[in-house]
């Protein structure tokens, strides 16, 4: 006779639950990676950019210093990409956690302690039928802004000031170093000179104030927020 025990397909001591969860775990892990990849990809074409339009505007003196501050642009741009992508991978990374820990450890060691996710497949089941990112958008660029883009800035600002300095010849005084922000005659030196602090700075706070990637990826934090989440909606729908 059959020993084995007599399990629904829906049971997780079954063969099919077993099978169905495995092929879940790799494909989520092949969209982590994924988006891990994509993620490395942006940093790469802002890193080139900088590095690029710097070697452009310095090699030659007629080209004007507001191209640097087109690159800056550009860099936000990609950025804002970046951000986007990072709220994927750090979703990827939530359900994948999800597996790990209320499946696979109960799978490797069932007489080990008790889970600390006791009800994975509950939380599993509603995020794959209302995908629901628990990060923001804005708080996926402050962290972005603290682990690469700000050195990225500060980089194409500092070379920015050098081409205001050197081209097309070293300022007399503070008053003519100043006149160079000029762009094109028609955007007065105070307004370029406004927008460029206000930019850095407002770029320096978000990043330094922005939370280490440790505490957003900080899973236990975010199992009990969506628990309570689902709970609440499960309760509001009653």
């Amino acid at each position: 006779m059959d020993n084995e025990p007599d399990c629904n397909p829906l049971d997780p001591c079954s063969t099919e639950f077993i099978t169905a969860t495995a092929h879940l775990y790799r494909a989520e892990m092949s969209r982590m990676l994924r988006w891990r990849q994509r993620l490395d990809i942006t940093s790469n074409w802002a890193i080139i950019l900088a590095t690029g339009i710097t070697t452009f505007t310095l090699g030659d003196n007629d080209v004007p210093h507001y191209t640097l501050l087109l690159g800056l642009g550009i860099i936000f741009i990609s950025l804002l990409l970046e951000a986007r992508r990072y709220r994927h991978l750090h979703h990827s990374k939530w359900r994948l956690f999800l597996l790990e820990s209320g499946f696979f450890a109960s799978v490797i060691n069932p007489n080990g302690r008790p889970s600390t996710v006791p009800d994975w497949r509950r939380l599993l089941s509603a995020d794959l039928r209302h995908t629901h990112f628990s990060l923001s958008w804005f708080k996926a660029i402050r962290l972005r802004l603290r682990r690469n883009y700000l050195l990225v800035i500060y980089f194409v600002t500092a070379v920015w000031l050098v081409k205001l300095f050197i081209h097309p010849h070293r300022p007399s005084n503070f008053a003519d170093f100043f006149e160079r922000l000029t762009v094109g005659g028609f955007i007065p030196s105070w307004l370029v000179a406004l927008s460029a602090m206000i930019f850095i700075f407002g770029a320096t706070y978000l990043g330094l104030s922005s939370p280490p990637a440790e505490v957003l990826e900080d899973w236990s934090v975010h199992y009990q927020q969506r628990r309570a989440r689902l709970e609440s909606l499960e309760s509001g729908g009653e």
